[in-house]
């Protein structure tokens, strides 16, 4: 979750301030923090967070993908309605999926079969057995606009081939009236599940290869 801004104030944020705003109870707070002028930086066991002039980002281990939302949504949500005079300019909603090739399958015919068969100019140049293929799709969901970047990487410490579906949902609001901006911040971010949910439902969808029988 990044929350971007004109400026922000890191400054504002510290623990006393985090636990009476209800924003973060000081109970929750774990490990590594930083609060000073220029930078504030803290966590709990499901999330971190990291607040600079640029923006707010709210991220989470790999371990913990599936902690409840509604810790990371209450942090954002109340630092909108707590900081209305900030020049908030937008709010992206992302996620990460890393697909492995089911099990009997290795990952270049897997690769091969989600996406080669697409026509482009380039193909001609990828035509070997060896290239490898991905795709990036871009379209509105609802008031965010998605940008969905699906491509061959390795993750993981053993450095798996997988193929990466990367989402990233953007609403803008750098045009939005200041009175108005806080309000629709607050419905947008509390999509985070809905759009997680659609999110997985893609990978789920793009993950398989395309039947070579259509309509079935």
């Amino acid at each position: 979750m990044v929350l971007t801004a004109q400026a922000f104030n890191p400054s504002i944020f510290n623990e006393v301030w985090l636990d009476r705003n209800d924003v973060v109870p000081s109970a929750l707070l774990k490990g590594f923090r930083v609060f000073s002028p220029e930078v504030a930086q803290f966590e709990t066991s499901d999330l971190q967070v990291l607040i600079i002039p640029p923006k707010m980002q709210v991220t989470f281990p790999m371990e913990r993908a599936n902690a409840d939302g509604d810790l990371p949504q209450r942090i954002l949500t109340r630092t909108v309605e707590l900081l209305p005079q900030t020049p908030f300019r937008a709010l992206g909603l992302n996620f990460e999926y890393f697909v492995v090739p089911p099990s009997e399958q290795e990952f270049l015919p897997y690769n091969h079969s989600l996406f080669r068969e697409g026509k482009n100019n380039l193909d001609g140049e990828f035509g070997s057995n060896n290239s490898l293929f991905g795709r990036y799709y871009s379209a509105n969901r609802g008031i965010f606009r998605l940008k969905l970047d699906i491509k061959p990487g390795r993750a993981g410490e053993a450095r798996k081939e997988v193929m990466h579906f990367s989402f990233n949902f953007d609403f803008d609001v750098s045009d939005i009236e200041p009175n108005e901006r806080v309000r629709k911040l607050g419905v947008a971010i509390r999509q985070w599940g809905e759009l997680g949910t659609y999110a997985r439902r893609l990978v789920d969808l793009g993950s398989s290869p395309v039947s070579e029988e259509k309509g079935s």
